[in-house]
């Protein structure tokens, strides 16, 4: 599995699409940045939404390509032919998909944090160990998704069409939510999908403090128990079993 690991990191740090990947993610961080006076709490209270965003854009387009481009050459059905377990070739492929989807991700999403921290401080906006849990709590949604991925992939057995699927269901992930909530007015979605998830990860209740003589918004960061074990055990769970079911696709079915 380690050959294969390694043929499967060579290809993805050479391949254009991470390139592309990269100027996404940049595109999707970039409008956030304008305002340079910003702290680093104030920029994550602003662009929530965007961070919670990227993961989702970013992992569909780069973790389907890793996952699902040796579908077009054949190279999966070589692997297996020289001597590789059917289990080396799914494993491999799902660990460096994780591995790269999950560190693009959380680094494109901590890096202006970062940065306007360094240069402005954090600031009184949000408590920083809760905004911390935040982040950490995201990464179960992001493992979510890619394991998501995997079954479609493994499912469809083409990256075309798991971009195409991936793109229209990341849609409705997002839209039937919305729609739902606003007629079942005592229902809301949290960990219940990957998608709102992330977002709700990073949406905060406001409210008005008064700081150093001046009036501030801060936000709120404190999660009830229930939304961490659900984020917890939910994604554990979906992921698991995605895994589970990609490789059963895998091993039973043909590789052209």
């Amino acid at each position: 599995m380690r050959n294969i690991i390694k043929a499967l990191t060579y290809q993805t740090r050479t391949d254009n699409v991470t390139y592309y990947s990269i100027l996404l993610a940049v595109f999707l961080t970039i409008f956030g940045m304008l305002d340079f006076d910003m702290t680093g709490s104030e920029y994550v209270a602003l662009n929530g939404e965007s961070i919670s965003l990227l993961p989702v854009f970013l992992i569909l387009m780069l973790g389907v390509r890793i996952l699902g481009w040796d579908y077009a050459d054949k190279t999966m059905n070589y692997e297996i032919l020289s001597g590789h377990h059917r289990r080396e070739v799914y494993f491999a492929r799902v660990i460096v998909a994780h591995i790269w989807c999950i560190a693009f991700c959380v680094g494109f999403m901590l890096l202006p944090v970062i940065i306007f921290t360094l240069i402005n401080g954090w600031g009184v906006t949000m408590d920083f160990g809760g905004m911390a849990l935040r982040f950490a709590l995201a990464i179960f949604p992001m493992i979510r998704i890619v394991c998501q991925y995997v079954l479609l992939v493994f499912l469809v057995k083409s990256a075309y069409i798991a971009w195409a699927a991936g793109y229209l269901l990341s849609m409705f992930a997002m839209l039937i939510p919305m729609i739902l909530e606003e007629i079942m007015q005592s229902f809301k979605f949290t960990y219940h999908l990957a998608t709102t998830n992330l977002m709700k990860l990073f949406t905060f209740n406001q409210s008005i403090g008064y700081v150093n003589g001046e009036d501030v918004t801060i936000c709120h960061t404190e999660l009830e128990p229930s939304m961490i074990i659900g984020t917890i055990g939910v994604s554990v769970a979906v992921s698991v079993i995605c895994i589970v079911l990609g490789y059963i696709i895998f091993k039973k079915s043909d590789v052209n």
